[in-house]
């Protein structure tokens, strides 16, 4: 059994041919699709970018627990089954994410891994000039971009270390490659030659502010921008496939091809992520999957409900692994098979922010009433790119040791919503305060533009349903008093 996981980060789904999108140069994004299955259903769970490689991992939600950190002690990481499995498992990846603070034990549990240095802000070369304070990305990423220029770029290095995988060992059995690009993420620079695919003027601007919009003509240089990271993206894409054919992969290689969140390109007036409320443009994700044992469904598409922490169960099930008990996710093979429903209702969210629910027609987020009471759970009190501060840690109310998921292990529980907190992009948790509830029905009104709180009965139906889905996920009991749903407990 062998496996490749194709891994982007950021990707709107509705800037790809497959999902409808003619103005993009990316035609091998449509071979893939032609090759696999196109999931139209499938939803992130936890955000951002951490979060959501923890739910991969782990096949279970953390959004309810913890905000951006590192897999803790108790956490069952399907890349570690499947190596203490025997099989052999390779990790590549320009994600810097993974070598700071909050990302410290991802990468540890496969049985190799590469690490591509260079992306954003990762702190690789430095310059005494100039010099004022650690963490300071974008005079980082300034340095970093004379060393990633042209065929030296970050991705056109994965894609070399993820070709020297497959070479060397397209005729060995029992192995799994996770390619991991950093793109499309912004900085939006790509090489040149991409962006000269849709414009021959100079677009400087390729590193949008997160919030609401503030030129238009910011939107439109980094769409472009984004579009050339797309084609590059679609260019080494095509270069795998030609490796499939080339040693026929097909006939016994499970392919995925997926992405962490979506990304907002001016839609409802936002840039990025984190600011906004979770629209359909950052958790609805494209994914495709090709099964070796079922080559007819090629080039077909699948509604069932499903998402991020479905994957880690799918991998297991496909090598003939055991699935821990803590995982949420199932397996997509039903589905691959003949789109049988494996979920009626999913969560999705980023921590201290909606908590939010979708059964593929209505989609509703709660507001917290009050963000006071906010705790993180976790024995590795790290965050982006930082420790938590000794003031923090000088709050941690008890040892928690109730969740079933972590083993009755007992957890720091430190308060989140303090002074102590970095005011960054990712914490920031009472600026969601603003926007209240929201329901949207998305088959009449896929572009979410009229809220339905208080004019649709489906609205009781689906806090019922998102209390349900809480007490599975064994939410802390805080989380019902700050969303005000003691009343369904």
């Amino acid at each position: 059994m062998k496996a490749v996981l194709i891994m982007y980060d950021s990707l709107n789904r509705r800037y790809l041919p497959p999902y409808g999108m003619k103005d993009i140069i990316a035609p091998n994004f449509a071979r893939l699709a032609e090759h696999s299955i196109t999931f139209d259903n499938f939803y992130c769970g936890s955000m951002p970018c951490m979060p959501a490689r923890r739910e991969i991992q782990t096949g279970r939600y953390n959004f309810l627990h913890r905000s951006w950190g590192p897999l803790e002690p108790f956490d069952d990481s399907c890349p570690e089954i499947l190596s203490n499995s025997g099989i052999c498992t390779q990790f590549v990846s320009d994600h810097a994410h993974y070598w700071q603070d909050g990302g410290l034990t991802y990468h540890q549990r496969f049985s190799a891994f590469e690490f591509i240095r260079g992306q954003e802000g990762d702190e690789w070369h430095a310059r005494a000039a100039g010099f004022k304070t650690k963490r300071n990305p974008r005079r980082q990423d300034t340095i970093n971009r004379e060393y990633t220029r042209g065929t030296d770029c970050c991705h056109a290095r994965c894609f070399e270390a993820a070709r020297d995988f497959l070479v060397n060992n397209h005729n060995e059995d029992n192995w799994y490659l996770h390619l991991e690009y950093f793109d499309p993420h912004e900085p939006f620079d790509a090489p040149e030659k991409y962006k000269r695919l849709y414009t021959d003027e100079p677009i400087p601007y390729d590193w949008p502010v997160y919030g609401p919009v503030e030129d238009a003509k910011q939107v439109r240089d980094a769409i472009i921008n984004y579009k050339a990271c797309i084609s590059m993206c679609d260019d080494y894409l095509g270069r795998i496939l030609d490796i499939f054919d080339q040693y026929n992969l097909w006939k016994d290689t499970l392919l995925i091809v997926n992405t962490d969140h979506g990304y907002m390109l001016g839609e409802h007036g936002y840039m990025a992520k984190n600011y906004m409320p979770c629209y359909q443009e950052l958790v609805n994700l494209p994914f495709f999957i090709y099964h070796p044992d079922f080559p007819e469904c090629a080039g077909s598409h699948r509604s069932a409900l499903s998402q991020s922490i479905d994957i880690a169960p799918t991998l297991l099930e496909y090598f003939g692994a055991e699935i821990p008990a803590s995982m949420q996710g199932h397996s997509l093979i039903p589905v691959v098979k003949n789109d049988e429903k494996v979920h009626d209702y999913i969560l999705y969210g980023y921590f201290g922010k909606h908590v939010n629910i979708t059964d593929g027609r209505y989609t509703y987020f709660r507001c917290a009433r009050d963000n006071s009471k906010l705790y993180e759970y976790t024995l590795m009190p790290t965050r982006l790119a930082s420790l938590f501060k000794k003031e923090e840690l000088r709050l941690t109310e008890c040892l928690e040791r109730d969740f079933r998921f972590s083993g009755n292990v007992p957890m720091l529980k430190i308060p989140a919503n303090t002074e102590y907190v970095p005011n960054g992009t990712h914490h920031m948790y009472d600026v969601h305060l603003q926007y209240g509830d929201m329901l949207f029905d998305l088959e009449n009104d896929p572009g979410q533009e009229n809220n339905l709180i208080g004019k649709s009965k489906i609205e009781e139906q689906m806090i019922l349903n998102l209390v349900a889905l809480m007490k599975e996920s064994e939410a802390p009991v805080e989380q019902y008093e700050r969303l005000g749903l003691n009343d369904y407990i």
